[in-house]
């Protein structure tokens, strides 16, 4: 841990000089213009900004610990500002002393300062600043001031020769490199071709396709033989392919090696992401009232900036989710045997074949499955009974989808159901996979295994319904040929038999909802025999499908480029790639296929098990606000709903127990009975008892929160942060 904390500071002390040096440049280029003279307008600019300068260099100073950088620009931010306001005329000598005090930080950072001269140049400073002349004779600028620090700044800091550059910047300069890709992959694609074209010219001469790169062919025997001029043909398209394999590999090295130098300018430290969580969790940690320790590792790996970026709000989620619903308080952990104080880890590590690993672990309770099945039952994603025969795995997966949660309450910050949808989507997205091992009473671990860049990709390029699509390698376990003859059923699907254990396939076209003369979701069986299937075995996670394609078109390096809006999140697609003949083809989401699989058996009964009712849902407010209850009485009529009003809990009281409702939404703090009262009491009567409540108040604290969970409402929604259509998703999945 020692070792990584200096780690740390290096890298920022090294970021500060950078920075810093662009403000003493800058520093010192306004100083020598004020001392040339200005008009006063354009002055009062100048001053304006070295005041500005000097006090965003005494705060960098301040966050990298050099004290004495930052005593000396707090000193001189003091006569700047009485400059700005128009107390203070910058002088001679006050100029001198200020172009005294920048040579004097580009010493200390140099570490070549002598500290005894430090005070003095201070004093004067703050005496101009006082409104005192500045006594004494400066030094001639050319002489260095001899400053001797014992701040951390008299260890000179490394230098290394960097630029700053707008990432925007270098996006432009990384895109435009991307689009070199085209060309290095069409040549590489003219060389398929070249080699298809001269495998055809070896199989007319009789030559069996012997010779450069191409695969031996049995002579095809033709009645007469090949003249002179198709012999110098073939001669002649061999030579052009040796020339265009040539161009290729020369092509293909220049682009991979201008693309691998720009893949590693943007790579940054894991320490970029990772450093934003210490007090993240901290502050959370408090919220709950529980005590946790935040441990990172992998900090000082570089990763591609796109896949930080993409991951950033996903990890964010995932340390939320450890804490608020892993970490348990510390008298309950102190029950358990275990140290009051929990741990929070997070592990950025690279893997072999390109990618890396994001594990995110907690110490806590583990998930507990069963809460995972009810919470599935009350979002109506299942029937009780489809959840009872779940096994553990396929509990596990539920938690990735959209609007579950085993919260028992629903606030600003969980509950919502969205977290783990939301992180899956992402790792999905970029091509990556993600599995949840859990251990009762012991803890989480979340493994998030990504591509390390997201530029390129390389896949199995298949056709189904008569278009080209990729699969991604990774996924891809065995192509396979299978005869019609060895498809069977087990449990109303289609499958074969794959090393001893059955094998569920379906047709991809079918899949993908293409047209019935292309392919549909089950296989035909002939009465004639056909030739065999050609079947490719995807994986993702512990669960593999065999998809039934038309062709295998071998394996193809694309140029990747991201879905945007509207077509954000398409079924079974993760993004579009560019062929080396130009051609787009849609790289697949081998998650979303093996989904994909099971809808199309699924019955339809589990979707009837919950049927609409004709009736609108009648819902009853509570609040003794009048502008209140009438906003939320228009908001939710203008939804569809039926809505009642009652002026406090009291009045809320007689209205359940002589009319029907679907829901309430209660104000807290109310006269005669307030709405922790009266979810009470809805709790505590038999007819009432399952009648889903939210809770809108202004009451923000840890405790009423807590309180609301043990009253029993479903949701608790601060007035503070309230949105219009939060409350309506919210009431929309509890009616």
């Amino acid at each position: 841990m020692a070792n990584q904390e200096n780690d740390f500071k290096a890298r920022l002390l090294v970021t500060f000089r950078t920075e810093a040096e662009e403000h003493l440049q800058a520093l010192t280029a306004n100083l020598l213009a004020l001392d040339r003279g200005l008009p006063p307008a354009e002055m009062r600019e100048v001053v304006e900004a070295t005041f500005r300068e000097v006090h965003t260099l005494k705060g960098a100073a301040r966050s990298v610990s050099l004290r004495d950088v930052e005593t000396l620009c707090q000193a001189c931010e003091s006569v700047l500002s009485r400059a700005t306001r128009g107390q203070l005329i910058l002088s001679q000598p006050i100029l001198n002393r200020l172009q005294e005090a920048v040579d004097g930080v580009a010493c200390l950072l140099a570490g070549s300062a002598d500290s005894t001269v430090l005070p003095d140049l201070i004093r004067c400073l703050e005496e101009a600043a006082n409104g005192a002349g500045v006594r004494g004779h400066p030094p001639p600028p050319t002489s260095p001031l001899p400053f001797h620090s014992s701040s951390p700044a008299s260890t000179p800091i490394p230098h290394t020769d960097s630029v700053r550059l707008d990432t925007s910047k270098l996006d432009a300069l990384l895109l435009q490199a991307e689009d070199l890709l085209v060309p290095k992959l069409a040549a590489e694609e003219r060389v398929r071709e070249a080699r298809a074209l001269i495998e055809a010219l070896r199989r007319v001469t009789g030559d069996g396709g012997r010779g450069l790169g191409v695969r031996d062919q049995s002579p095809t025997p033709f009645p007469h033989p090949p003249t002179p001029a198709l012999r110098m043909l073939q001669a002649q398209a061999e030579d052009l392919l040796r020339h265009l394999a040539g161009d290729q590999r020369t092509i293909s090295r220049a682009v991979d090696g201008l693309h691998e130098e720009l893949r590693r300018t943007r790579l940054t430290p894991s320490s970029t992401v990772l450093d934003l969580f210490p007090r993240m969790v901290r502050d959370l940690a408090r919220t709950h009232g529980k005590e946790i320790e935040w441990v990172a590792y992998g900090a000082d790996l570089k990763v591609d900036r796109k896949v930080l970026e993409a991951m950033k709000e996903p990890l964010i989620h995932l340390v939320r989710n450890a804490i608020d619903h892993g970490i348990e308080t510390p008298e309950v952990r102190v029950e358990a045997g275990k140290s009051g104080r929990g741990r929070v880890t997070v592990t950025i590590s690279s893997l072999e074949g390109g990618r890396i690993e994001i594990r995110v672990e907690d110490d806590g309770g583990g998930i507990d499955l069963g809460r995972v099945k009810a919470a599935a039952v009350r979002a109506r994603l299942l029937t009780a009974e489809a959840a009872e025969v779940l096994t553990g795995d396929q509990t596990l997966d539920l938690i990735f989808r959209s609007g579950l949660s085993t919260s028992p309450i629903v606030t600003d910050l969980s509950g919502h159901g969205l977290g783990l949808a939301i992180v899956k989507e992402r790792a999905e997205r970029l091509g990556g996979q993600i599995r949840i091992e859990t251990r009762a009473g012991a803890g989480t671990t979340v493994r998030t295994i990504l591509p390390a860049t997201i530029t390129t990709f390389r896949g199995l390029l298949v056709q189904a319904g008569g278009q080209p699509f990729l699969l991604p390698t990774e996924a891809v376990k065995q192509a396979i040929r299978i005869a019609h003859d060895a498809i069977e059923h087990v449990e109303g699907r289609e499958a074969i038999r794959w090393n001893g254990q059955p094998l569920f396939i379906a047709r991809l076209s079918g899949l993908l909802g293409l047209s019935q003369e292309q392919g549909s979701g089950t296989i035909p069986h002939p009465p004639s025999p056909n030739p065999p299937l050609l079947c490719v075995i995807v994986t993702s996670g512990e669960a593999q499908v065999g998809l039934l394609v038309e062709d295998i078109l071998g394996d193809r390096e694309v140029l990747v480029k991201e879905i945007g809006p509207p077509l954000v999140r398409v079924k079974n697609v993760a993004a579009a790639g560019l062929l080396g003949t130009g051609q787009v083809v849609l790289i697949l989401r081998p998650a979303d296929l093996l989904r994909s699989t099971q809808e199309i058996t699924r019955p339809p009964a589990e979707a009837v098990a919950y049927e609409e009712k004709d009736r609108q849902p009648v819902l009853l407010v509570v609040d003794d606000s009048i502008t209140t209850r009438t906003m939320e009485k228009n908001l939710l009529e203008a939804a569809g709903y039926q809505v009642k009003v009652a002026v406090d809990g009291m009045e809320a009281w007689t209205l359940l127990n002589t009319e029907e409702f679907d829901l309430v939404v209660s104000d807290v703090d109310m006269p005669r009975m307030d709405g922790f009262d009266l979810t009470t009491r809805i709790r505590a009567d038999r007819k009432l008892s399952e009648l889903p409540v939210v809770l809108v108040t202004a009451l923000e604290s840890r405790e009423n929160k807590e309180r609301g969970i043990e009253v029993g409402a479903n949701a608790y929604i601060l007035k503070s942060s309230f949105d219009q259509s939060s409350l309506l998703e919210f009431i929309r999945r509890l009616v």
